[in-house]
């Protein structure tokens, strides 16, 4: 669709929609920033559901491409990638930050499908002894999934026949937390770098326990569950209270202010709705728990 055919007001309320989003994103007040995203989401969700069963009815009608001439109703079908193939390509591009984490774990992520907030992914290899098993891999996938699609319901894993030769296991790649609001693909982002740093050795973390750490400014919160490593920004979704206290039970972590449980392989929130905890890029080499810190990433 070329943008001169939108209404002069309908073009001018997305630009002025696009700017807001930008002005939030650079908020200084933490707390309001994910209050206000936390609320575009909930937007998002509303408004897809309902634009997905739409489409699914003019389908059946037959009148998807009559329905589509019209601009502004195309643009709203652009903007949520509800046309065919749309919501594979949405999750395709929300992993494609990530790739570059699992290619140099050894693996390789291909999207299969995605509808209905299920995505499907062919999900293979991974380098031996180190913290890039499937399993890690798994959750850097679903956590990237759950932060950049509102309607994110469940991740699905195809295994692959054989493992591909991957590269050599190292610090190196490249990852982002996308965004989650629709018109947030209406301006390029840079892809940030991912840099790691040492944080300590893996021998230090006993299994069930958590600890805080702070990576280049950045509180991250890492545990240790039966060997394998996960790492979470710190900080219960909606408030700036550490979780560096935390009790683990069975692989969910507890808040301990407001006793919010998340699963640990993979951070979603249990018991209730709301947001999740952030993936961070964890990995262990030689013995050593390194995390991964994002650089160069549009402010």
């Amino acid at each position: 669709m070329e943008p001169e055919v939108l209404p002069e007001r309908l073009a001018d309320e997305l630009d002025r929609l696009t700017d807001l989003i930008a002005g939030f994103e650079a908020e200084p007040d933490e707390a309001l920033r994910v209050r206000v995203f936390e609320v575009l989401r909930s937007i998002d969700y509303v408004h897809r559901v309902g634009l997905r069963r739409l489409w699914e009815l003019l389908t059946i009608a037959g009148l998807q491409a009559r329905a589509l001439d019209d601009p502004e109703v195309k643009l709203l079908f652009d903007l949520y990638d509800l046309e065919e193939g749309g919501e594979r390509q949405r999750a395709e591009a929300v992993l494609a930050p990530v790739m570059p984490y699992i290619e140099s774990h050894g693996g390789s992520l291909t999207v299969v499908e995605a509808e209905g907030g299920v995505v499907t992914v062919r999900l293979s290899g991974a380098c031996s002894g180190c913290q890039g098993s499937s399993a890690t891999l798994r959750h850097v996938v679903e956590g990237a999934l759950r932060n950049g699609l509102p309607d994110f319901e469940r991740l699905e894993v195809v295994e692959a026949p054989a493992d591909r030769p991957g590269r050599t296991h190292g610090p190196a790649g490249a990852a982002a937390m996308p965004g989650f609001i629709p018109v947030d693909s209406l301006r390029p982002r840079a892809r940030p770098a991912l840099v790691w740093e040492r944080a300590f050795e893996a021998s230090e973390l006993a299994p069930g326990t958590v600890r805080r750490v702070v990576i280049n400014g950045e509180a991250v919160i890492v545990t240790n569950l039966d060997g394998e490593f996960y790492a979470y920004r710190d900080g219960c979704p909606g408030s700036a209270l550490t979780l560096g206290s935390s009790t683990v039970e069975s692989g969910v972590l507890v808040c301990p202010w407001h006793g919010c449980r998340f699963d640990l392989r993979g951070g979603r929130r249990l018991a209730s709705d709301g947001p999740g905890l952030v993936v961070v890029p964890i990995a262990v080499d030689a013995g050593e728990v390194r995390i991964g810190s994002l650089v160069g990433a549009a402010a």
